[in-house]
C-alpha cells in the first residue's frame, strides 16, 4: 500500500475521543522559551530570504502572506478540528516527538491554554515541502488575534494581536414588523441590537414594540486586514415613538457605570433596568387574582415573568448585596438582592447560580448572577421577577424610578459639545423602509454583476 504523508493521515483521520490533554508529561526547562521570529516584520524577512531568488533580481515584498509568513515560500495544508479530536495525537503523527509536544505544553502554558481550542476552528500548518513535517501551527481564536506554534526546536508559542483600525459606521431602521426585522433588514448584528438595548433600555420599553418606531445609531467598526470583522462602542442612539426622540450619547467618565447620557445630560440608564433578562417576552405580570398555571386556581401573582431560553443568562437590575441565594418551595432556585434602604429584588425558577453569587456577594448592575431555569413551580423555563418597597412587593412596570445624578457644570458643557457632533452624524443618517432596502440591494448586486 502507499505510504501516506503526515498531511494525509491528518486529513482523513476521523474518529478520536474528545479531549484536549495533549499526549506526553511537560519536562520542567528553564530559559527554553526563546521566540525565534519576535514580531511580523521579522517574519516577513524571514519569508523573503527563504523564497527562490532569481539572478539579477531584487527582493520583491510578497502579496500572498499570512500570519506573517510568505505562502509563496511555504505550503499551507489546513484541517477543521472535530469532535474526539487530541491535539497531541495530532501532533505526533505529524512528526513531533514526545519530548517536542511535552515542550511546547511547557511553552504554551503561560501564553494561551489549548483547552481553549473550540470544534469547527481550523489549524494551519505551515510546511517548506509537500510531505515533509510542518514548522509551524496557527491558532486564531478570534480575528482580533492569531497562536503560532513552533513545532521544532526550540518549541515557542506566541500570541499575537492583530493591528485593527477603527471606523464609524452609521444605520437607521424602522419597525414595519418588529424590532427584530428592522435589524436585519438594515444589516446590523446581534452585538447592535444588544448596545441598543442596553443603552436606550431604561427610556424604551422593547417589550411593547410599535410599527412605525424607528432608530438610529452611529456605532464603531473593526477592520483588520481590510475586512470588517467586529464591530465597537456604540456612541450614539436615537429611538422615536409616537413623535417622542429617546437619546443616548457615550460619554465616559470616572464612572464607568454611567457613560450613556440623554440629550439633556441625564444618565440614560437609570437605578434600574427595567427588565433581569434581554431578549425575552414577558408571559404573565403582578396580578392581584391570577390563575396560577400549576396550582389550577386564582391567587396573587406577585412579580413579573419574563419567558426565555433554558440558560440565558438573568441579570442584577441595579447595585447591590445578595440577601439570600438558595432553593425554597415554588421558588426553586432563586436570588434575593437589597439595593438600599428602601428597594429589594428578587429572581426565581433560576437552572442555576452565576459564579460567586452567594450571600453577602456585591453585584453591579448588569452583571450575571444565574441563568434561566424552571425550578420549582414553574410550566417552561422563565425568570419571575420579584420588586420590593419598602417591604412590600409592588409592580416595577408601574413605578417612576429613580434616576442617576445628572451632569451639570463644566462636565455638562463638554457633554453637550460632544452631543452636538454626534448630532451632525445622526441626522446625516436617512430613514429607508423594508421596499426601499431590498431595491437599493437589488441595484447594487445588479450594478456589481455588469461592473467589467
Amino acid at each position: 500500500m502507499e505510504e501516506t504523508t503526515p498531511q494525509q493521515r491528518l486529513r482523513f483521520r476521523t474518529a478520536r475521543r474528545i479531549s484536549w490533554v495533549i499526549a506526553g508529561c511537560a519536562a520542567l526547562s528553564a530559559g527554553l522559551l526563546i521566540a525565534p521570529l519576535q514580531n511580523k516584520e521579522t517574519r516577513e524577512a524571514a519569508a523573503l530570504m527563504l523564497a527562490e531568488p532569481e539572478l539579477n533580481t531584487l527582493p520583491i515584498q510578497p502579496t500572498n502572506v499570512r500570519w506573517g509568513f510568505s505562502l509563496d515560500a511555504f505550503k499551507l495544508f489546513e484541517y477543521e478540528l472535530q469532535r474526539g479530536d487530541i491535539l497531541g495525537t495530532m501532533l505526533l503523527e505529524q512528526g513531533m516527538t514526545h519530548e517536542g509536544v511535552s515542550q511546547l505544553i511547557l511553552h504554551s502554558k503561560d501564553v494561551f491554554s489549548l483547552t481553549s481550542m473550540r470544534v469547527g476552528k481550523m489549524l494551519n500548518f505551515l510546511t517548506r515541502t509537500p510531505g515533509d513535517a510542518p514548522e509551524y501551527m496557527v491558532y486564531e481564536p478570534s480575528p482580533y488575534e492569531y497562536v503560532l506554534f513552533q513545532l521544532t526546536p526550540p518549541f515557542a508559542v506566541q500570541r499575537i494581536q492583530r493591528d485593527v483600525k477603527t471606523e464609524l459606521a452609521a444605520a437607521s431602521g424602522m419597525l414595519e414588523t418588529s424590532f427584530w426585522q428592522a435589524m436585519t433588514d438594515n444589516g446590523l448584528n446581534d452585538v447592535i441590537a444588544d448596545g441598543l438595548i442596553d443603552v436606550l433600555a431604561t427610556q424604551v420599553d422593547f417589550y411593547r414594540q410599535k410599527q412605525g418606531d424607528r432608530f438610529k445609531v452611529v456605532y464603531e467598526k473593526h477592520i483588520v486586514e481590510g475586512r470588517e470583522v467586529g464591530t465597537g462602542q456604540i456612541l450614539a442612539a436615537v429611538y422615536e415613538r409616537d413623535g417622542e426622540a429617546f437619546y443616548a450619547f457615550f460619554n465616559p467618565g470616572q464612572d464607568k457605570r454611567v457613560d450613556y447620557f440623554d440629550y439633556e445630560g441625564r444618565p440614560a440608564r437609570k437605578a434600574f433596568l427595567k427588565a433581569p433578562v434581554k431578549y425575552s417576552r414577558i408571559s404573565s405580570r403582578y396580578s392581584q387574582n391570577r390563575l396560577h398555571p400549576v396550582l389550577g386556581y386564582h391567587k396573587a401573582h406577585y412579580g413579573t415573568d419574563y419567558a426565555a431560553p433554558y440558560g440565558t443568562p438573568i441579570i442584577a437590575v441595579s447595585d447591590g448585596v445578595v440577601e439570600e441565594a438558595g432553593r425554597k418551595g415554588g421558588n426553586g432556585n432563586y436570588v434575593k438582592i437589597r439595593h438600599d434602604q428602601t428597594y429589594e429584588t428578587q429572581y426565581l425558577h433560576m437552572r442555576g447560580f452565576a459564579k460567586g453569587i452567594r450571600r453577602g456577594a456585591h453585584v453591579t448592575q448588569g452583571q450575571v448572577i444565574g441563568y434561566v431555569g424552571a425550578t420549582g413551580l414553574a410550566t417552561g423555563p422563565h425568570v419571575c421577577f420579584r420588586f420590593w418597597r419598602n417591604g412590600k412587593q409592588v409592580d416595577h412596570l408601574r413605578l417612576n424610578l429613580p434616576n442617576a445624578t445628572p451632569l451639570t457644570g463644566e462636565p455638562l458643557a463638554a457633554f453637550q459639545a460632544k452631543r452636538d457632533s454626534f448630532m451632525l452624524l445622526l441626522n446625516d443618517v436617512q430613514y429607508r423602509t423594508r421596499e426601499e432596502i431590498i431595491q437599493q440591494n437589488a441595484e447594487t448586486q445588479l450594478e456589481a454583476k455588469i461592473k467589467p
